[in-house]
This record gives C-alpha cells, structure tokens and sequence, in this order.
C-alpha cells in the first residue's frame, strides 16, 4: 500500500463556521475601541519603514522606475487590540481572556491547554488584493518574531523540518462585510497544490475555526472595480474615524479616500497557543527543548545538500542577501488555482 505523503502546509483541519460569535454587548465594545483609538497604520507599515524599503524587498528587479505602493498593496488597515498576554485596551480584557475564544481554539486540535496570544484587526474600503496566497507566521519553541525574522519563519514551516518544535496554534478569526460583491475569503484546506474553497460573503458576525499557521488563505478583493484604486497610498498613510461614521484615509492633513460605513470590510483575528499536555506545557515555559536559528539553518542546509543542492555556507547567513535567496527560492510554493469567481488579480494588469 502505498502512503501518501501529507504536505506541510496542510491544516489539521479545514476552517469551521460559526455564526453570531460575539454577542451585540461584545461587538459594541470591539467597535467602540477601534473607533475611539485610531487613526489606524497600513498592515504593511507593521513591518517596512517605508514605501522605498517595501518596494525595494517586494517590487522585483524588473519593477518600474515610477512603481507606486498602490501597484502592490491596498487600503487595508490593522491595529493590535492586544498581544502576548497583555491588553492594550482595558475594556477588552473579559474578551480577550474569556472562556468564549480560548475554549473554541481548543478544540480545533483537541488540546487540554492554552493561552491568548493576539487579538488585532484589519479593516479596509473598496480595493484590490494581490495576495496570491499566505500562511500566518507561526512559532517555534525558542524561535518566534521577537527573535527570528520573518523569511526565516517562513522557510521554516514551509520545509516540514521543525514539527517537532511548533508551537501549535488556533485563529478565531470573525468577518463583517455586508456586501455580496467579491470580498471572500479563499483558502487551500488540502494544501496550495490543492482545489481552493471559499467563505463566501456577505458576512457580519461570522467566525472561522481555522488553522491558517499551516493554511494557504488570502482576502478576495472587494467592493465595486471603479473604486478599488489608491493612487496615493503611502507607508505612512493613515484611517481615521469620522463622526458621520465614514472612514477617510489620509496622509498627513491631506484625504486620499473616503469610504461609508457599509464600504467596509472587517475582520477580528485571534490567535491562541495550544499544548497538548502538561508535559508539553513545561516544554514551552522552562526552554527545555527549544531550538535556534543556528541550529534552524543548519537543518535547512543539509536538507538542500541531501537534495542535490549546491550550498554555500555565508559568514553571516541571516544577513547574507544571496544566502537567503537561494532559501527562499529552495522552498518556494504558491496556490496555482483560484476559484473562478475569485481570480488572482495580476499586479500591473
């Protein structure tokens, strides 16, 4: 008989649906705090400095010399309502310690143990995604983005080496987009070599139990195509909240966009580390079996040898810019199918 081998990014299970998760008391709380505490930065701006800096990592040799932000990333915005046990807004900590969250994160891997590691949200207007597809950082015992950039996390869970350090993890993550106008969710249950499935909208109060540390998934674009430009989109532009309850994007003083209430697409992304025992608990608190990112590379360089690859070791790998090539592009892996009412929209079209 023969056995199939399971691709490493494939979920323990494919998402679940759970309508009305937060009750109307709860939603006007999370509401309330994102209103009340913008304005809110680009998702890309958590992680580049600049648009010069994105482009220069992300545009491709081949990028135009007038490249703009726009051609590559959209008006989306997120903020961390909390992170690695601690609540950045007081009235959410009944939400983001209570039983409600931890307890469905639990049983997505049928683990006796817990703990909250984030809360955020994202929230845009009309716009496109380019996102071929992705997978949420995940964490390894000793090694997480506090200490560990992000290719190297990346290469990590894509090369299936380091099972027996994952931290496993669990996503509750809730939508609300009232619009049946594009504005899914697609993911890849049985890997990105697989057939996509969608979340289709609308959506408003819909939660997914969802394994996406080790699932391709991707936000759809949404709302009408003559609205979906942001020309003027920078790093460093900004969603502020205004009374009439519109949204309006700006950079600096000046608005680039606005959008109604009802142009909005949200989503409310919570995070759980899951252990299945006691034992496993320790493992993680006391360091006991933790591994490096020297250890990680040397892993990762006897598994590209033992497959025909020819490695130089650099003196400085997790800075050497041809060294981390030749990685990223080793592991490399991407969905190839998209659902016909979701195509992959093509930067530059």
């Amino acid at each position: 008989m023969t056995t199939l081998e399971r691709h490493p990014m494939t979920p323990v299970a494919p998402p679940s649906v759970i309508q009305d998760f937060y009750t109307p008391e709860e939603l006007d709380t999370i509401f309330g705090v994102i209103r009340d505490n913008g304005p809110w930065r680009l998702i890309l701006a958590h992680h580049f400095a600049s648009t010069e800096e994105y482009l220069a990592v992300s545009g491709g040799k081949d990028r135009k010399a007038d490249a703009r932000l726009s051609d590559f990333t959209s008006p989306v915005f997120r903020g961390f309502l909390a992170n690695d046990g601690v609540v950045f807004h007081p009235e959410l900590n009944d939400i983001y310690f209570g039983r409600k969250l931890l307890d469905t994160a639990l049983s997505l891997h049928g683990a006796k143990y817990g703990m909250a590691h984030n809360l955020l949200f994202n929230l845009g207007g009309p716009s496109h995604s380019f996102d071929a597809g992705h997978f949420d950082t995940g964490s390894f015992r000793g090694m997480g983005l506090h200490n560990t950039p992000l290719w190297l996390m990346s290469v990590m869970a894509k090369s299936g080496l380091f099972d027996a350090w994952e931290v496993k993890t669990a996503q509750v993550i809730t939508y609300f987009y009232k619009s049946d106008f594009a504005g899914g969710f697609t993911y890849w249950p049985d890997g990105p070599d697989g057939d996509p499935q969608r979340l289709r909208p609308p959506f408003w109060n819909t939660a997914t139990l969802t394994d996406n540390s080790r699932m391709y998934h991707r936000r759809e674009s949404n709302g009408p195509v003559e609205r979906r430009d942001c020309p003027e989109l920078e790093m460093t532009s900004l969603l502020h909240s205004l009374p009439d309850g519109s949204w309006s994007v700006r950079n600096g003083d000046k608005e680039i966009a606005r959008f109604d209430e009802a142009d909005m697409r949200m989503l409310v992304h919570y995070t759980a580390l899951l252990f299945d025992d006691i034992d496993d608990v320790r493992r993680y608190q006391n360091h006991t079996d933790d591994i490096d990112a020297e250890r990680a590379i040397g892993m990762l360089v006897s598994d590209m040898r033992a497959k025909g690859a020819t490695v130089e070791m650099p003196g400085d790998p997790m800075a050497d810019p041809a060294f981390i090539g030749q990685l990223t592009e080793f592991y490399a892996m991407a969905p190839s199918r998209y659902p016909a009412e979701a195509p992959l929209e093509v930067v530059g079209r």
